[in-house]
């Protein structure tokens, strides 16, 4: 599967909600990623500040709402050329896991886009190639490269 993306100069405004610390894309659409760190958080909603918020032990949830064990993904999102990060579940860093090593085994590219479950939208990661053609360099003169 290829996937070929190219920004143009108008559909920066338009894909502004995926350059971000937190990037939500919608179903179809993919934000470049590449993988950093992953740990185990405490996140919870917090009502004076409107957002979700990510401690790193349970005794500092207090006054937080909804309350769960998470799966903090630390990115570098190339929409965004900063660090995002993605909260995962139990599936989803299982479907994330089979990615990275697929990536470790293949190369290419991460990305990242969510589909729609049932009546949720679920975090999801494919890898495409990388869009640099392999060369062979064995036996080849660099005349043929710089043509």
């Amino acid at each position: 599967m290829h996937i070929i993306i190219i920004i143009e100069g108008g559909d920066l405004e338009i894909q502004s909600h995926l350059r971000t610390s937190y990037p939500r894309p919608l179903e179809g659409e993919v934000v470049p990623i590449t993988f950093i760190d992953m740990r185990e958080v405490f996140a919870g909603w917090s009502p004076e500040l409107k957002r979700t918020v990510y401690k790193q032990d349970f005794a500092g949830t207090k006054g937080l709402k909804r309350v769960r064990e998470v799966v903090l993904l630390e990115v570098y999102n190339w929409l965004f050329e900063g660090i995002s990060f993605i909260e995962l579940s139990e599936m989803e860093l299982t479907q994330f896991k089979e990615i990275l090593d697929q990536l470790a085994e293949n190369g290419g590219e991460i990305v990242y886009t969510r589909k729609k479950q049932d009546q949720w939208m679920v975090n999801y990661f494919q890898l495409v190639e990388p869009k640099a053609k392999k060369l062979n360099v064995t036996g080849t003169s660099m005349d043929k490269f710089l043509k």
